[in-house]
């Protein structure tokens, strides 16, 4: 069943009663240029069509037969922005405006929006005058069928702030879990985006760990396909290529060095001993493949958790490190600095995530200086690095390197894979990175050298680090 119909502000809260935000919706993320945004409108449509209702938009409603009342499938931020205008001017709220919210990230916007609007009172107090709330109107659409509520959510969201891929990807997987683990497992991925927002540090959100690192790691094989990481590319990944267990509380595993119960062969008298080391685990140690396939519901979450948590590890500063750890990220740092390509620097975090899945930290501080000998070379022999350079690098080398970092047994076959790169040798010891006349190709190259050589100590004299850098790759350690 689908009903459509049109609604005043007033008569929403009248004519579906027992409105909730649901516990797998996003969080409510309209900041203060939004809200400034819609006092603005309203005031220019005071002054030019008073006499008309000014509408709102469509709020989608899904009717739960069984508990009753309505969950807001679209226009949660809407409401919220409008309860908290219609308190400031009146003091309270309208009965079955005071929705309930379980994310942090929720509370923080609504507690700043709040703020801000005491700051407009005058101008609150003028849309009051001019009962503003009386010429609110509203599409409203119900569905009693909450997968076909979503389906056209997902096909005409084009209003207010967009939604980004962990959300839709967070809602389809929790209407995938039975209702007592919806709150916890919604709370835990707000948990996330809080604190991403709260540290200013979009790296740590999970749009950017779905979008530059699951997605490309996934599906980035062999020297042929290199999909965009475009929002229908990353949707279909990790909602329609996700697979239905047969049993919701069972997931298959697959072969990860985690879930190998013996490790090492110890060799005596009495012939071969397995040695096993099994201990209790992490997330982080999950055992997990990264391009395993993924179930909906509580193995996508697990697995989401375990790679955010493996990224966190690098690059939230926070979070404590080991010595090896430590290096590694003090190599990042000193090179993948802002003023190095982004897609350079995602490329190294795709490496440095697969890697650390495949081997933890065994050789960790080496690896990350081979991976910069390797992507390197596209630095200094590139006038620009663009996103096809990343893409060129997988199709004409002789692997692909994030085929390799999966699927070696050991560190040093992709340490012997980039020791014998001939085209990447090339770079550096015929001076690639020099124009016909001899000089660095642009200044961006030059402060990459530089700080390359400044964190092994090499040179301080252009001349000098300029001839030494050809054979930079014995300064590995």
């Amino acid at each position: 069943m689908m009903e459509v119909s049109t609604c005043g502000f007033y008569d929403i809260y009248q004519k579906y009663p027992n409105m909730v935000v649901p516990n797998y919706q996003r969080a409510y993320t309209w900041d203060k240029e939004k809200v400034e945004e819609l006092l603005a409108d309203w005031g220019e449509y005071l002054q030019k069509e008073p006499t008309h209702s000014y509408y709102m938009g469509t709020l989608l409603l899904f009717y739960d037969k069984e508990k009753k009342g309505y969950e807001i499938i679209d226009g949660q931020q809407r409401l919220t922005t409008l309860a908290l205008i219609y308190h400031t001017i009146k003091k309270e709220f309208l009965s079955g405006q005071d929705l309930v919210y379980n994310q942090m990230i929720s509370a923080y916007n609504i507690a700043n929006n709040f703020n801000f609007l005491n700051s407009k009172k005058e101008q609150l107090q003028q849309f009051n005058e001019a009962d503003i709330f009386s010429k609110l109107d509203f599409s409203i659409i119900i569905s009693d069928n909450q997968d076909h509520a979503f389906s056209f959510f997902d096909s005409q969201n084009n209003r207010g702030v967009s939604l980004g891929v962990d959300d839709y990807l967070k809602a389809y997987h929790l209407r995938a879990l039975p209702e007592p683990l919806q709150a916890k497992r919604a709370k835990d991925w707000e948990a996330i985006t809080f604190k991403a927002k709260k540290q200013d540090n979009h790296l740590l959100d999970l749009k950017h760990l779905f979008n530059e690192i699951l997605f490309k790691v996934r599906k980035w094989r062999g020297q042929t396909t290199f999909p965009y990481p475009n929002e229908k590319n990353v949707l279909r990944e990790f909602q329609k290529n996700t697979y239905k267990s047969g049993n919701d509380e069972n997931f298959r595993l697959f072969p990860n060095r985690n879930n190998m119960r013996f490790q090492e062969i110890e060799v005596n008298d009495d012939g071969l001993n397995f040695i096993s080391r099994e201990k209790p685990i992490s997330i982080i140690e999950y055992p997990f493949a990264i391009r395993q396939p993924i179930y909906k519901g509580q193995n996508f979450f697990d697995f989401t958790e375990k790679y955010h948590s493996i990224f966190d590890l690098f690059f939230n500063e926070s979070v404590k490190k080991t010595k090896a750890l430590q290096d590694s990220v003090n190599f990042y740092n000193a090179i993948y600095t802002s003023d190095m390509s982004e897609y350079l620097r995602y490329y190294m975090q795709m490496c440095l995530v697969a890697f650390y899945d495949n081997f933890g930290e065994e050789k960790l501080f080496e690896a990350i200086q081979y991976f910069d000998y390797y992507l390197g070379s596209m630095r200094l022999e590139k006038y620009y690095v663009r996103h096809e350079a990343i893409k060129n690098s997988l199709k004409h080398a002789e692997l692909n390197l994030i085929d390799l970092i999966i699927n070696a047994y050991l560190p040093n076959e992709i340490f012997g894979f980039i020791k014998g790169a001939k085209p990447i040798d090339d770079v550096y010891w015929n001076k690639k990175f020099l124009n016909d006349k001899g000089n660095l190709k642009n200044s961006v190259i030059e402060r990459y050298i530089k700080r390359v050589c400044d964190f092994y100590g090499v040179a301080t004299q252009k001349s000098d680090y300029l001839n030494q850098f050809k054979s930079r790759k014995e300064w590995i350690r």
